[in-house]
């Protein structure tokens, strides 16, 4: 008996002894693809049905009011949310056939594997239905009343063995079956951790496109908007942006992105400093529009003026930068001109660009990023003109429009409102139609001109910016009068007013603009000099660096230094001198 048992020991070592040693048993590969088939088979959420079937379905319940098997029953659960029919008619938007279709579903209640089969497709039906959606309104009573039934019934599909895979990852989230659904999601999405709701829509079997993901990026704006620290909120807002602006896997629909601008945004607004964001203006405006031309679309979503008049002063703020910053004197920065109408970026009620040749067609991010802000039928081409790189800026400020020009030598021109009209449709404009002999006034950019402009253009706007002017030595208030009638053309120079010095000529034109029309006559303010710096202070410079010089002053030029703008230090010293630069020529002061 043992020489039998002993033969047979040594079989069974023979047969499987290698089989034991080796690392892996059978086959892995083919084992691994046969257990994925039988789940994909029977354990997953997702159920192969073709959408015509449902749709035949569909057609043949809302006609005859029933459903003639379970076949039908369960196609009709997958179909709750698909429209079907030339009136594109859905279940779910139709109160009768809901309430008919749950009542059939209760109806399997003895049978826990046929019901889980129907709460398969009612599930699915949860899940896809696009409720965050505008037009989903008909359907948000149903979409509620559905997700009721699926938390009330979750316990019984639950008790049908075995228990799927989906439903087990359902019940571990049951908390997508209640108010606030993705707010369990929110304190991970803010450190960037998706891991949680992969799991879970990964395991229910959810695609991105699901409410599920639009949802939670809801709940995650809304967290970090609750967060009392302005320096912590300001740290969440980048990756916040990220998502919003498309820069991930979750394709955020429009409705879900202005909705979550207009979190962000009421709650930077209350911060105790608002800096400008330049992401989030560029974000809002692209997706909301521009503040002061879309107030409709401003109000409807994001119901917050202080909120739009924050985008509005840093896009109109964004806007004069590109002009004097990008556009003036060949791409040299304009920071006088610059400084001194940022002042009045709270009164700007509208503006448009006439952009020359060389603005309209360079072709780097700069120029791009440029165009694209001031398009909005508020874009036009400057025909009519010898430079390639003059532009035009217009604003409209109060009854004015205010006319300036990137090329040095061209006045700023003001026009009563009615008398400079802009066609939206037409997109180019001559240089002659911005210089039209109807003007109000045609201001001269010389010496302390800030003050000069500041005479003229405050008392009749009856506005005071909060800033001074940086060329001008004397404060704002000495400027406020009582205005006249805003309609009213100024005069021009009448012959026998005296001329003023050559230096003193602007300001002293605006003030007999003041003082010659219709309205009181005043004493005019006294203009002076005071900070004006003198020619030794500018010699100085030039033998300290040895710069060269061409004195055009005798032919009623310009004092020109022939000096790049590559020495930041030198630069610095012109500027404060009064100079400015023009590309490939030099500094110039007059």
């Amino acid at each position: 008996m043992s020489r039998h048992l002993d033969q047979l020991r040594q079989q069974i070592r023979n047969s499987f002894g290698e089989s034991f040693r080796s690392p892996q048993w059978g086959a892995p590969v083919l084992m691994t693809h046969a257990l994925r088939a039988v789940k994909a088979q029977f354990d997953s959420s997702n159920v192969g049905a073709d959408p015509r079937s449902i749709a035949t379905t569909l057609l043949a319940f809302r006609k005859t009011r029933s459903l003639t098997n379970f076949i039908d029953l369960k196609y009709a659960c997958f179909g709750v949310g698909q429209r079907v029919g030339r009136e594109e008619w859905s279940l779910i938007e139709d109160q009768t056939f809901f309430d008919l279709l749950l009542g059939f579903v209760r109806d399997l209640k003895p049978w826990p594997r046929r019901l889980r089969k129907c709460y398969q497709g009612l599930m699915h039906s949860y899940f896809s239905y696009p409720i965050l959606d505008k037009g989903a309104a008909k359907g948000g009573d149903n979409w509620l009343r559905l997700r009721k039934f699926l938390a009330e019934h979750l316990g019984l599909a639950l008790s049908a063995e075995p228990q799927p895979t989906w439903l087990r990852a359902l019940h571990e989230h049951r908390n997508l079956l209640a108010d606030n659904p993705c707010d369990r999601y929110a304190p991970q999405l803010m450190n960037g951790d998706f891991s949680e709701l992969v799991a879970a829509t990964g395991g229910i079997g959810l695609s991105t496109s699901s409410w599920v993901w639009q949802e939670a990026i809801i709940s995650h704006t809304q967290r970090v908007c609750k967060l009392k620290s302005d320096e912590e909120f300001r740290r969440h807002l980048e990756l916040l942006l990220d998502l919003l602006d498309g820069k991930s896997d979750v394709q955020l629909i429009g409705n879900v992105v202005v909705r979550c601008l207009a979190l962000i945004l009421i709650r930077y607004v209350r911060g105790k400093d608002r800096p400008e964001h330049p992401r989030l203006r560029d974000l809002a405006v692209e997706r909301i529009g521009n503040p002061w031309l879309k107030r409709t679309a401003w109000d409807a979503y994001v119901q917050d003026d202080e909120a739009r008049k924050m985008v509005d002063g840093w896009l109109k703020s964004r806007l004069i930068t590109d002009f004097f910053a990008l556009l003036s004197e060949d791409g040299a920065a304009d920071p006088r001109r610059l400084n001194y109408w940022l002042r009045f970026v709270p009164v700007v009620e509208d503006m448009w660009f006439a952009l020359g040749p060389h603005a309209r067609t360079t072709d780097t991010s700069k120029y791009r990023d440029m165009r694209r802000r001031m398009e909005e039928g508020r874009l036009h081409y400057l025909d009519g003109h010898q430079s390639p790189y003059n532009n035009a800026f217009i604003m409209r400020i109060a009854s004015f429009m205010v006319v300036e020009f990137g090329v040095t030598g061209n006045a700023t021109y003001i026009y009563n409102a009615k008398d400079l009209k802009l066609d939206s449709m037409r997109r180019r404009v001559s240089i002659h139609e911005l210089k039209l002999d109807n003007y109000v006034a045609r201001l001269i950019h010389k010496v302390d001109w800030e003050g000069a402009f500041d005479a003229w253009l405050l008392p009749r706007i009856e506005w005071k910016p909060q800033t001074r002017t940086a060329g001008n030595s004397r404060s704002v208030d000495s400027y406020l009068r009582p205005p006249a009638a805003a309609t009213v053309p100024e005069p021009r120079r009448s012959p026998e007013t005296p001329k003023s010095a050559p230096t003193m000529e602007a300001a002293y034109e605006v003030i007999r603009l003041v003082a010659a029309g219709t309205e009181p006559r005043l004493r005019a303010p006294r203009v002076t000099r005071k900070s004006a710096p003198t020619m030794e202070a500018v010699y100085e410079v030039i033998r300290e660096h040895q710069l060269k010089v061409d004195d055009r002053r005798l032919k009623k030029g310009a004092f020109w230094i022939l000096q790049s703008d590559a020495d930041l230090t030198v630069n610095a010293k012109l500027l404060k001198l009064g100079f400015r630069y023009k590309a490939r020529q030099g500094w110039w002061k007059e």
